[in-house]
């Protein structure tokens, strides 16, 4: 594994501005180029996030393949990952995540007719299933404390739903995925849209510190997952939208 800084070179000024004009998952498709060994390659192996410094996008990649500068264009500094942890070990994280729920909620008479028609279209046996429906902690906070009674001149700001709505959905992954949250701060709710893709999805940033519970599994669920044969690393992150910048949970000793 692999933690690397990615820059972009201001040496080419409309290569600059093609990044700093890009969406996430224009980036994602740029950061390809780090990997030119993956030729056709569908598989996502590196998670990514945009930060910047001083005016320009720097990118934070932890992949699965050491990355290669592309010239002129993106330039690599990177080091091995290979964290070597132990329970009860305490670090400090950044996490931009993509803040979604999946619920299953009962079909309608008329969306149970379509999916037995379409399941018989191509050949499968009839399944009655539920509906999986993602919803954005966020607004569904805000949508359920509005239901409750709640006034729009009495709900909390912006800033304190995704901080409750957040910390919320921070910590029940956390419990499955071997840490424990001692601190946490959830801001910048952004939410984006992707036109020519119809994708709506919504991102907040976290930072705090973490408690080790479970090494292996922290590892497995955060970072990589080895296969059982140990052929093959996947990796992992937390939450989905990983292909738009969110999952990269990045961490430091105190």
């Amino acid at each position: 594994m692999f933690l690397s800084k990615v820059t972009v070179s201001a040496e080419q000024p409309d290569q600059l501005i093609e990044v700093l004009q890009a969406d996430h998952y224009q980036l994602h498709q740029l950061l390809w180029k780090l990997f030119p060994e993956s030729g056709e390659k569908k598989q996502r192996d590196f998670l990514f996030r945009r930060d910047e410094s001083k005016g320009f996008p720097v990118f934070y990649v932890l992949s699965i393949s050491e990355p290669r500068s592309v010239a002129g264009v993106l330039e690599v500094e990177t080091k091995s990952f290979n964290p070597q942890l132990k329970a009860g070990d305490r670090l400090r994280f950044s996490l931009r995540a993509n803040p979604v729920e999946q619920l299953t909620q009962e079909r309608s008479e008329e969306e149970t007719r379509l999916l037995q028609n379409a399941r018989e279209k191509h050949g499968l046996r009839d399944k009655t299933t539920k509906k999986r429906i993602r919803h954005d902690v966020v607004i569904h906070l805000k949508k359920t404390l509005l239901a409750q009674g709640v006034t729009k001149g009495d709900l909390p700001s912006q800033a304190e739903l995704g901080q409750m709505a957040g910390e919320k959905w921070l910590q029940q992954r956390a419990e499955k995925s071997g840490f424990k949250l001692i601190s946490v701060i959830a801001e910048g709710y952004q939410q984006h849209h992707f036109k020519k893709r119809k994708i709506k999805l919504s991102t907040l940033d976290f930072q705090g510190v973490l408690e080790v519970t479970d090494p292996e599994l922290f590892i497995k669920k955060a970072f990589y997952d080895r296969q059982e044969d140990d052929s093959e690393l996947k990796i992992t992150g937390i939450g989905p939208a990983k292909a738009f910048g969110c999952g990269l949970l990045s961490v430091a000793r105190i």
